[in-house]
């Protein structure tokens, strides 16, 4: 692109989970500063201090008021923008997950979407967006979501409105969106609005134009694939017809699966540069005005947390190079590696595994980046014994259940689970201490809740289970009893 030194390249903080402690955000704003970012959109959901009567939706282990004008001030000091994201539609489960806010759900049984035509809606969209803004009053931007909002017109009220007003779900999304921005340009009329395009990527220019969106908001296209993007063919000439504005958002983690643990780096890589590619073919490129990283935490509010920030740093880095350079070379690749304490080009290819592992890194949060590597290598381990011959062909749960093993083809068994499970305890005492300098304490509770301790029972079960078929000792199978089952 010939206008690459003016582009914005933003980097996406999802404080969904795991948030950082404001300590790391002073380690790292520097670091993504140094590789070209040039702005944070950050997307609060619970870690906001909300206050008043929207006190219930805050975390227990929220960031203060002060905590807010810190990040600013960290921002500041290394010339990063600060742009908020505050959903006002769809992923609103922070939100309606609350009784209190039950009654204005799209549909009753799910905490997805919000009732563009409930009467308490409004009041609620303007509250949050007040509070946001009131700690946010300097900054020139915000980011109103508007994405995936899958339950739209669902409710009677809505179905109502729209067979009394002849509407169509697209309608009623663009109302709402046209409602709550209008709000917001009189209250903020110095702050630009931008919104995720994925809802109206296929509402004709015309539509979009009635609506009176393309006067208040500027869309951010989305797209992760590595090597082509699933978007109608004329996407962007429309937008161009339409918007003043564009930008575009590639990911550097949280985009290939909700349970990854380490980001494919070269996929994302492929990301960042398919989307290079789709821009400078593009004729209007002067209505580009900047690209986001994303880098999600979660998938929404209740999905389990995936690769977290100090693991994906490397990833964060070497596509703010790619976005920066509009390319990706070795001489590249050699300096991020070189600038991030790596002896060794970053691996950018974690799978398959196990992998040697490099640990003398000097970036913010490595202990926690090798500790999620050792762990992903013990991981694939257990998986490999699991799915060995000796534990499919003398160890099966048929076998277990009638107490009919080969105490010879346990042992074996034995001693490999006993070796990963002391491997994953003894790395488990250094993770916790490492996660915590990065982040509170719930996350860290979270984490090793959800991936390490569940594996740590499974071994359990599993040497428990062998060191009992040895007792038994290879006897005779009980044929009457496996009758009477």
């Amino acid at each position: 692109m010939d206008q690459l030194e003016d582009f914005h390249k933003l980097v996406h903080l999802d404080l969904k989970g795991a948030p950082p402690r404001m300590s790391y955000y002073e380690q790292i704003f520097p670091v993504i500063s140094s590789f070209g970012a040039t702005g944070l959109l950050v997307e609060y959901e619970d870690m906001f201090p909300y206050h008043d009567k929207l006190a219930h939706l805050k975390a227990p282990h929220a960031y203060t008021q002060e905590d807010i004008l810190k990040l600013h001030e960290l921002a500041a000091k290394s010339n990063l923008t600060v742009i908020p994201l505050m959903q006002t539609f769809g992923h609103f489960e922070f939100v309606l997950k609350h009784d209190e806010n039950r009654a204005v759900r799209e549909v009753e049984g799910y905490p997805n979407t919000l009732c563009p035509t409930h009467p308490d809606s409004f009041p609620l969209v303007t509250e949050l967006l007040t509070q946001i803004m009131n700690l946010h009053f300097t900054d020139k931007y915000l980011h109103i979501g508007a994405d995936e909002v899958w339950h739209i017109g669902k409710c009677p009220r809505c179905q109502v409105e729209m067979e009394s007003k002849g509407m169509s779900t697209e309608d009623l999304f663009q109302m709402w969106v046209f409602k709550v921005a209008r709000w917001f340009k009189k209250e903020y009329p110095h702050v630009t609005i931008i919104m995720w395009d994925d809802m109206i990527r296929n509402i004709p220019a015309e539509k979009i134009k009635s609506s009176g969106l393309c006067d208040i908001v500027e869309p951010m296209v989305w797209q992760y694939q590595a090597k082509t993007f699933d978007l109608p063919p004329d996407l962007f000439e429309k937008y161009s017809a339409v918007f003043p504005s564009i930008w575009v958002a590639s990911a550097f983690k949280g985009a290939t699966g909700s349970t990854q643990f380490l980001p494919p780096i070269q996929h994302h890589i492929n990301n960042n540069l398919m989307w290079l590619t789709v821009l400078s073919e593009k004729k209007h490129t002067k209505k580009f005005k900047g690209i986001c990283l994303t880098g999600w935490q979660r998938y929404d509010h209740y999905a389990v947390l995936c690769e977290l920030l100090p693991v994906a740093l490397p990833s964060l880095c070497l596509c703010l190079r790619v976005v920066s350079q509009a390319a990706f070379t070795e001489a590249d690749h050699d300096l991020v590696s070189q600038k991030l304490g790596f002896r060794h080009r970053i691996n950018v290819l974690p799978f398959p595994r196990p992998q040697v592992i490099e640990q003398q890194m000097s970036f913010p949060g490595h202990k926690v980046y090798v500790g999620v590597q050792m762990w992903s290598n013990f991981v694939c381990r257990y998986q490999a014994i699991s799915n060995s011959e000796g534990m499919l062909g003398w160890f099966s749960d048929y076998l277990r259940s009638r107490n009919f093993t080969n105490p010879l083809q346990v042992e074996n068994i034995l001693t490999q689970i006993v070796e990963v499970l002391d491997n994953i305890l003894e790395l488990k005492t250094h993770l916790v201490p490492w996660m915590q300098e990065v982040f509170f304490e719930d996350t860290v509770e979270e984490w090793i809740g959800s991936f390490v301790d569940p594996l740590i029972d499974k071994l359990n079960d599993v040497v428990k289970e062998c060191k009992k078929q040895i007792l038994i000792g290879g006897r005779v199978r009980d044929y009457k009893k496996a009758q009477m089952r």
